[in-house]
C-alpha cells in the first residue's frame, strides 16, 4: 500500500498520516499508524472502507460535548470512537439555546499554551489512548477542522519523538491550505450576528490559518516549561513517553 501524506476522502478534507518525519536520533515517523484529522462525522462508507483497508482500528475525539451532539461519530463496526474533549470549558460555548455568541468567538482565539496546560491530564490520556491501541492498528484523532486541538496533540506527538521543529511547523502550516475547501469554506458562511463582534476582519482570518508563529510559541513553552517532566506529572511518565516513542518510530 503506498504511503500518502493526506489521504482523499469524501467528507473530510484534512486527513493526514504523520508518518515519514525524521526524529533527531535517526529515526523517523512510522508510516500508516498515526493519523492527524479534521471531523470525520461525514465520512461517505467508500471513505470508511478506505480506512478500514489501510488498518485504521481508533477514532480519537477530541471535540467538545455540544460539537459531539450536533455532529456525531458514528464508525463502522471494528472502530473504536474514543472522547477526550480537550477543551473542557467550550462545553456549552457553541451557538445554541442559550449560548452568548461573543463566547463562540473568545473559542475560537484561545491560546494554544493555555490550552495545552490547563488540560494536561486530558492529553495524558489522549496519549495513554494512542499508546494502548498501537497494537490493534492504526489510530487517528481528530476536532472539528483538524489544526487546533489535533494541532495540540500533533505538535506534542513529534515533539516527544524528536521531530525537528521546522518540520513539526510544517506539518502544522498545511492545515490552512486542505481546510480551504472544507472547515474554512463552512466558516465562510459565519452569521452577520458573529462577525458583527469582530472589530477587524484580519482577526477571523487569523482564527481560520495555520500560523506558523502560532505553533512556534506552543514548542517554545514546551521547552521552557519542561513539558515532559509536566506531563509526567499529569500522568504520563518519562518511562511511558519512551515507550511511545519506540512505538511510533523506526530505524530510517
Amino acid at each position: 500500500m503506498p504511503n500518502l501524506k493526506r489521504i482523499p476522502l469524501q467528507g473530510a478534507h484534512n486527513f493526514r498520516d504523520l508518518g515519514g518525519y525524521p526524529t533527531a536520533d535517526g529515526r523517523c515517523i512510522r508510516w500508516g499508524l498515526l493519523y492527524r484529522s479534521d471531523a470525520l462525522c461525514a465520512l461517505s462508507r467508500a471513505d470508511w472502507a478506505l480506512l478500514l483497508h489501510r488498518g485504521l482500528k481508533t477514532v480519537i475525539d477530541l471535540r467538545s460535548l455540544p460539537e459531539t451532539q450536533s455532529a456525531p461519530l458514528s464508525p463502522p463496526e471494528g472502530v473504536l470512537a474514543l472522547h477526550f474533549p480537550l477543551m473542557r470549558e467550550l462545553d456549552g460555548v457553541l451557538p445554541g439555546p442559550g449560548t452568548g455568541e461573543k463566547r463562540v468567538l473568545d473559542s475560537m482565539l484561545l491560546d494554544y499554551g493555555k490550552m495545552l496546560f490547563d488540560s494536561l491530564p486530558c492529553c495524558a490520556e489522549v496519549l495513554r489512548a494512542i499508546a494502548g491501541r498501537l497494537d490493534a492498528g492504526s489510530v487517528a484523532f481528530m476536532c472539528s477542522a483538524g489544526k487546533d486541538r489535533t494541532g495540540i496533540i500533533a505538535a506534542v506527538l513529534l515533539y516527544l519523538c524528536g521531530v525537528p521543529r521546522e518540520d513539526i511547523v510544517a506539518d502544522y502550516m498545511v492545515s490552512s491550505t486542505y481546510n480551504a475547501n472544507g472547515f474554512n469554506q463552512k466558516l465562510s458562511s459565519i452569521p452577520q450576528s458573529i462577525r458583527a463582534l469582530i472589530p477587524d476582519p484580519a482577526i477571523l482570518q487569523s482564527c481560520l490559518a495555520s500560523q506558523p508563529e502560532t505553533i512556534l510559541k506552543l514548542l517554545g513553552e514546551l521547552d521552557q516549561r519542561d513539558f515532559r517532566t509536566l506531563l509526567e506529572g499529569a500522568g504520563f511518565s518519562l518511562e511511558q513517553q519512551g515507550l511511545l516513542k519506540t512505538a511510533l518510530t523506526e530505524p530510517i
